[in-house]
């Protein structure tokens, strides 16, 4: 994904977020940033309250102004980092970072390290499950993809579950207590 493409992702997904919803119509400003920095992209998150956009760089974290490109800080020596998980309540960011199987920690108002979790191999996929308030991480692990709650105030990893494949990509939470979780197909080897 380009850079441009990327920015223009990022604010498309920030202004969703902030702007006001009126009657059923929904409207979206589209622009492009060239936001700059050094390696490759995977997941990007968005701060709905602050409208700041977190963008993966695959050895750090890129914090963006959404509605104008601006970058406002940035989270280094993350290896192989994959995405971010807000918990705006307790003020907490998280990135899974799938080259040394950790968890990063962080506050969210100086973007200053708290602790690296250890996790295990196949990090990849994060989100903030509001309801059942835990940052939730896939992972591609064998024999089978997993599941990891943490909790977001502690840090501390309160369950692990085993899913039914080996390729968790990501989830999404309904906000009534399920989690759906997109399971990418490998072909089997012949």
């Amino acid at each position: 994904m380009t850079r441009q493409v990327l920015a223009a992702l990022a604010v498309f997904a920030a202004t969703g977020l902030v702007a006001p919803r009126v009657g059923h119509a929904q409207t979206f400003t589209v622009e492009k940033f060239d936001i700059k920095g050094d390696g490759g992209t995977d997941y990007v998150a968005v701060e709905a309250a602050t409208g700041r956009v977190f963008v993966s760089r695959s050895t750090h974290m890129m914090v963006v102004e959404g509605a104008t490109g601006k970058v406002l800080g940035d989270i280094p020596n993350l290896p192989g980092v994959h995405g971010a998980g807000l918990a705006t309540k307790a003020g907490h960011g998280f990135t899974t970072n799938g080259g040394d199987q950790t968890v990063t920690m962080f506050d969210l108002k100086t973007l200053a390290v708290i602790k690296q979790i250890k996790v295990g191999p196949g990090l990849d996929g994060i989100m903030y499950d509001e309801p059942d308030d835990k940052i939730i991480l896939t992972n591609h692990s064998r024999p089978t993809g997993t599941l990891t709650a943490i909790d977001p105030t502690s840090g501390d990893i309160v369950a692990t579950v085993e899913l039914e494949d080996t390729a968790p990509e990501g989830a999404a939470a309904d906000g009534k207590g399920h989690l759906f979780v997109n399971n990418r197909a490998r072909t089997p080897s012949r």
